[in-house]
């Protein structure tokens, strides 16, 4: 993949959030954009949290309308799995990679084992922020 494939697909969803889109709409049309860019098994996963308290708001993921209760006791109660959107939101960085934050054996995380059931090996997540850092969004 070229170098200039990620940073295209960065400039064309910094595009689409400055177009005014309902949420879904701006998650539909950036999911394309990234599904040119990024490979990946079924789709992305989109959140918004609360920037106060970092509570999930939305969720939007085609062909799963509504979060089962699992993973979101397993983003809030589970302490001992690592990448949750907490974390990521909260990091410096705002981005990290399941294999990054397992220290490259992501099959240690029960996260990655939960999600293996449903085609997911890799996961990566970014907290989208505002130009004063922010966040008021994330995408896994």
């Amino acid at each position: 993949m070229s170098r200039d494939v990620p940073r295209r697909a960065l400039d064309e969803i910094d595009a689409l959030a400055h177009r005014h889109l309902d949420l879904v709409g701006l998650w539909r049309r950036a999911s394309d954009v990234l599904a040119r860019a990024v490979p990946h098994y079924w789709a992305p996963c989109w959140y918004t949290l609360d920037p106060d308290s970092l509570l999930i708001t939305s969720h939007f993921l085609d062909g799963i309308p509504e979060l089962p209760a699992e993973w979101l006791a397993q983003e809030y109660y589970d302490n001992d799995d690592v990448n949750k959107l907490v974390d990521v939101a909260r990091s410096p960085r705002g981005i990290s990679t399941l294999h990054d934050a397992t220290g490259g054996d992501p099959g240690a995380s029960r996260r990655w084992q939960e999600n293996m059931a449903y085609g997911a090996d890799q996961e990566v997540i970014t907290a989208l922020r505002d130009r004063s850092g922010a966040v008021w969004a994330r995408w896994a």
